[in-house]
């Protein structure tokens, strides 16, 4: 189904731009947050297959990112970022009262979604997925980069850096990583202080695990060279109420890699046999 679009305003006034995919009499809800440099719309063809199976979706811009407003690749502080999510599900739970909603999060989003389960309010989610969640990078960087890095988002934390992230590690789907590198929505930039701070909490969360008090359903390609798949694992066979799916030969992106169609329907029998 085509999306509905809107904007809604963060806490600190940003216009945050999302999307809505809604379904003939739905039975459950998911809220879809994106990863760096990319957008809601990306997200199109999961949200349409969601649709089919009786899930409504909403999916929202990060603010710098997309068709929000804000600095590119920024964010004043990561505690907003929560916020916004939170600002999300509130929407979301306008337009449906009654069902069942969840929350998804992919690499950067993933990252958000393990720290709003671990800090914020979770009485309104019966659970969440995570696929290729930002606990810690596939790569070691140089110390004395991490050591420029925090120096300088202690004292310029919205100066941006290209992100160094190539397209061919998301998909071996040449028509995807075609089309990433075309689109306009995309960016590939990140300030020192976005950088620093999440970082900070992929570490806090990953080491949190045990709290976490939802169930969650944590899929990641072992083939993944931009974040840690093992991490990933770690987190999920830390705490009972994790379920882990390792994927093997996948990238980065899923949802947007060969076999992405498998990896849909697990998502969606696992939502979908929740109480």
């Amino acid at each position: 189904m085509d999306s509905e679009t809107e904007y809604f305003l963060s806490q600190d006034g940003l216009r945050l731009y999302y999307r809505h995919w809604d379904c003939e009499h739905p039975s459950k809800m998911l809220c879809i947050i994106h990863g760096l440099g990319e957008h809601s719309n990306r997200h199109q063809e999961l949200a349409t297959f969601l649709n089919s199976q009786g899930i409504t979706v909403f999916a929202m811009d990060l603010r710098g990112h997309g068709l929000s407003h804000g600095k590119r690749g920024h964010a004043r502080s990561y505690p907003l970022l929560l916020s916004d999510i939170e600002e999300l599900l509130k929407t979301a739970r306008a337009e449906y009262t009654e069902l069942p909603m969840y929350l998804l999060g992919q690499s950067m989003g993933g990252n958000l979604v393990a720290n709003y389960v671990l800090k914020m309010n979770t009485t309104e989610l019966s659970g969440f997925v995570l696929t290729s969640p930002w606990f810690r990078l596939a790569f070691e960087p140089p110390k004395w980069k991490v050591t420029l890095g925090k120096l300088v988002s202690g004292i310029l934390p919205a100066l941006t850096q290209p992100n160094d992230l190539n397209a061919a590690d998301l998909s071996r789907d040449p028509v995807v990583i075609e089309a990433y590198d075309h689109d306009p929505l995309v960016h590939r930039v990140i300030s020192a202080g976005l950088f620093t701070s999440a970082t900070a909490a992929g570490e806090e969360a990953l080491q949190r695990a045990s709290e976490v008090k939802i169930k969650g359903l944590v899929i990641h390609g072992n083939a993944d060279p931009i974040v840690s798949w093992k991490a990933s694992k770690t987190y999920a066979e830390t705490n009972e109420l994790l379920t882990w799916t390792e994927l093997d030969g996948v990238l980065h992106e899923p949802f947007q890699d060969l076999g992405k169609e498998e990896v849909m329907q697990q998502v969606a029998k696992w939502i979908l046999a929740e109480a």
